[in-house]
Order: structure tokens, then C-alpha cells, then sequence
């Protein structure tokens, strides 16, 4: 239903101003003519007025045929009227004009016409004598001619405006059937359907531009709604992530808020005896050092990244101190380094932050690995980039853990009951959380011959970047 109406908008305009132009073109030629014919029958008038007084005395001799190409016009009638306004030389076959008639039209002056059938066109001219010589001159041969041409135009001009109106047809569907189907498709896309196909530019330089511009609006739309879909989706799940979070803190909270509670309530009710209050003090110490080393993991997590602490870090010399420290604490484990030397090590951050990224991973290796199981700490340095490996020889990481093991509060299989007591599950997080802070990725993976292995990139410092210095006495000695 679209169509049409279109197609029909632009016919009419055209065909309505092709009419009209070709009505005023027919009629400028049928005045030309028209006055051309008039201008042929005055001249020929004139020229019977200036005939030689031997003609003159003789209005009933021979007529003279019309010169200057008027050839086709009838034989003129001449007049001789006197002073009294009588009519004294008539010629024969004249009789169509009556005497009043020929005296009204010397009256006028000049030339003019005599109504009738047929017209007649008149001249006069004033003798010598007194007398007036009028000339008449039949206008049947023109009004003929006239009328001719007047059928000619009108059946000229309706095969004009057929054809007119054909070609403006098949232009105007040209035009409008690209123009209707990009108007459907922006129709398809007001109401909702983002699936509509422009399809390939058609038709006038114009509209093959539209279609273009029409494509790729409709790609950015597109687009701009599928960053708004993953942008409430991200939204969703942090708010997701947010609550899961909440929910797990205050679980970890509660616990060793519980069990100082329950203590204090058994001491104050007076149940405890002396041995009794020496274990309830030992149990609130404990719980307070795990309520306070979780308030600081948590404060740690939510810690933004300063950046006025970016300085060169040597991750070889970092990852030996790291080895050091974790060899201290844990001497069940062998662990060993595999360190690469060089400037392509070097690194900008926080050497104190990467520190605790490191020793978390080696700790979470250490904690949840059997004893004797040996942990290697690998640096090596590529393109751009500097790689630090954490592998064990340990039972691994299932596929299912694997996705969610660096969201807080995450814990392996081996380890979600409260009573073994190796932490909250804040470690990874907040591994994870100070590479990214450092424009780095973290990724766990499997150890060739069993085991896991998490790989930390971090970007290597600017070639200008001044030699990293170790401040910190056990960096040094590990370093050294």
C-alpha cells in the first residue's frame, strides 16, 4: 500500500507540470502562427491598397495572386467608396459584404476584421480624388489552416502526455522503489525488528547513499545494543558477584566472631574452670588473629592501586626473595627457582604488592599440596613481556574450580571445612587483583606430568626505565 502512494505522489506533480508546459508550448506556437497567417493576409492587403490607378479604376478586373509566398490565400475583393460614404465600385461575388459593414471598417482605421463566414480581413486607403479604395481579403483559408493546426496540437499533445506519462512512470518507479524499501527496512527498525536487511545500495547516486548510511546506522545500532546487553549483563553478574561476596565475608566473619563470643559467654556465665579458661583464652587468641588476618586480606582486596608506589621491580630478584621467604615457612616443601638474569625482567609497580602476589601463589601451592611436594617458581622474559610461573607437582585444579578460583572466599574440595584453618580463600583473589592492577593477566593451568600451574604476565618497564633498587633486606638477600 506504500508504494503506490508514493509512486503516485511523484507522478502527479510531473505529469501535472509536463502538462502544463506542454499546454502553454501549444499554445505559443498556435499564437505564433496565428499571428504569422494574420501578419501573411495584412501584407497582402497592403499590397492590393498600393496596386496602380489602372487597376484601381478597374475593381472587377482580374485579381492579382498574393505574392511573398501566400499563394494559398483566396483572390482579394476591391472597394471604391466616395466622399459620401457610397459604395460605387463592388465587384462581383462580393455580396458577403454588406456596405455598413465595409463603412464601420474604414471607420476603425488601419486593418481589421469583419465577422462573418467567412471573416474577412479590410484595409482602406484614401485616393486623391476623395474617393477610399478598400481592399477584403478572405480569412477561410487561414481560419482552416488555424483550425488544422489547433487539432494537430491537441492530438500531438495527448500522444505528448501519454508518452510523458510513461516515461515519468517507469522514472518514478526507479526512483521510489528503492525509497519505499528503505523506508520498509526503517519502518522494520522503528518498530523493533533489527534483524531487517538493507541489502545491496540500488538506484540514483542519492538513494544507493542512503542505503549505505541506512547499513551502517544500522550496524552501529546494532552494536551500541549489544554493548548495552553485555553492559547490563556485566552489571548483573557484579551485582551478583557483589552479594555472593557479602554473603561469603560475612560468613567468614561470623565464624571466629561466633567462637569469641561463645567463649567470652562461657567465662562470664562462670563454666570455665582453670583449665577450661586457659584453652577459651587460647581459642580467642586464635580466632583473633584469623579475624584480624581476614580483615586485612579483605582491606587488601578492596585496596586500589596507588600510583605514586610505581617504581622498577626486578621479578628475578623478586621471585628469589619469594622462594627464600616460602622455604621459611614452609620446610615440608622443596622449592626451588628457575631465575632468568637481565634487564628484559624488570618490571614498573609495586614491589611490595608483586611480593604478596608471589607469596600468596607459592603458599596456596604449598597449603594445598602434600608434604614433600616440590614447587618451582620459573621466571623467564619475552616479548615485551615478563613470565612468572608457579607450578607443583600436587593433585591439580579441576576444570570446575578452575573458572571461579581466583573469586574470593573459593576454596579446593580438600579444603572448605572451617577446621583446617588455611585461610578464607582470599589469597588468589588477591593475586589476581594486583595483577590486573599492574596491567597483567593470571591464568592456572596443568603441570606437565600432573600438578597446577598459575602463569602471571606482567608488561616488561620502558627501555629508559632507570635500574630497579631493592630496598627491602630479605629482596636483597634474595636477590643476592
Amino acid at each position: 500500500m506504500r508504494q503506490p502512494g508514493l509512486r503516485v505522489t511523484m507522478l502527479v506533480p510531473l505529469l501535472a507540470a509536463l502538462a502544463l508546459g506542454s499546454t502553454a508550448l501549444g499554445f505559443f506556437v498556435y499564437r505564433s502562427v496565428a499571428r504569422d497567417q494574420l501578419r501573411t493576409v495584412d501584407g497582402e492587403v497592403a499590397r492590393v491598397l498600393a496596386a496602380s490607378p489602372r487597376d484601381l479604376g478597374n475593381p472587377e478586373g482580374p485579381p492579382r495572386l498574393p505574392a511573398n509566398g501566400a499563394a494559398d490565400l483566396e483572390a482579394p475583393f476591391r472597394f471604391v467608396i466616395d466622399a459620401d460614404g457610397q459604395v460605387i465600385g463592388r465587384p462581383s461575388g462580393s455580396e458577403v459584404i454588406g456596405d455598413t459593414e465595409l463603412v464601420d471598417a474604414i471607420a476603425a482605421g488601419g486593418t481589421s476584421s469583419i465577422e462573418g463566414e467567412p471573416r474577412y480581413r479590410v484595409g482602406s486607403q484614401k485616393a486623391p480624388d476623395g474617393t477610399t479604395l478598400v481592399a477584403a481579403l478572405s480569412l477561410r483559408t487561414v481560419d482552416d489552416s488555424l483550425a488544422s493546426l489547433r487539432r494537430n496540437l491537441l492530438l500531438g499533445g495527448a500522444v505528448l502526455v501519454v508518452v510523458q506519462a510513461l516515461v515519468v512512470a517507469l522514472v518514478a518507479r526507479k526512483v521510489a522503489d528503492p525509497v519505499v524499501r528503505l523506508s520498509g527496512v526503517a519502518h522494520r527498525i522503528a518498530s523493533g525488528d533489527f534483524t531487517a536487511d538493507v541489502g545491496r545500495p540500488s538506484g540514483p547516486r542519492e538513494t544507493a547513499a542512503l542505503s549505505t548510511d541506512l547499513t551502517a546506522m544500522l550496524a552501529r545500532l546494532l552494536q551500541a545494543i549489544d554493548e548495552r546487553r553485555r553492559a547490563a549483563a556485566d552489571a548483573e553478574h557484579a551485582r551478583a558477584d557483589m552479594e555472593r561476596f557479602m554473603a561469603d565475608a560475612s560468613h567468614e566473619l561470623r565464624t571466629p566472631l561466633t567462637a569469641i563470643r561463645g567463649y567470652s559467654d562461657l567465662y562470664l556465665a562462670g563454666m570455665l574452670d582453670a583449665d577450661g579458661l586457659e584453652r577459651a583464652m587460647s581459642r580467642i587468641g586464635d580466632e583473633s588473629v584469623r579475624l584480624a588476618s581476614l580483615v586485612r586480606d579483605l582491606l587488601q582486596l578492596m585496596q586500589p592501586a596507588d600510583p605514586d608506589q610505581r617504581r622498577p621491580v626486578d621479578l628475578a630478584a623478586l621471585a628469589s626473595a619469594v622462594v627464600h621467604d616460602l622455604r621459611a615457612a614452609h620446610p615440608s616443601h622443596p622449592i626451588s627457582h628457575e631465575l632468568a638474569a637481565g634487564p628484559g625482567c624488570v618490571v614498573g609497580g609495586d614491589a611490595a604488592r608483586l611480593h604478596q602476589a608471589l607469596l600468596n601463589l607459592g603458599a596456596n601451592a604449598c597449603q594445598h599440596t602434600p608434604a614433600g611436594t616440590e614447587v618451582v617458581i620459573a621466571v623467564n622474559s619475552g616479548e615485551g613481556e615478563v613470565v612468572v610461573d608457579v607450578a607443583d607437582r600436587g593433585p591439580g585444579v579441576g576444570a570446575d574450580l578452575a573458572e571461579r578460583i581466583f573469586q574470593p572466599f573459593t576454596r579446593g574440595e580438600a579444603s572448605r571445612s572451617r577446621s583446617t584453618h588455611d585461610g578464607a580463600g582470599l589469597g588468589l583473589a588477591l593475586a589476581d587483583r594486583i595483577v590486573r592492577q599492574h596491567e597483567g593477566t593470571i591464568a592456572v593451568g596443568e603441570t606437565p606430568g600432573g600438578g597446577a600451574t598459575f602463569r602471571i604476565r606482567l608488561p616488561t618497564a620502558a627501555a629508559d626505565t632507570p635500574a630497579p633498587t631493592i630496598s627491602d633486606p630479605a629482596l636483597a638477600a634474595g636477590a643476592g
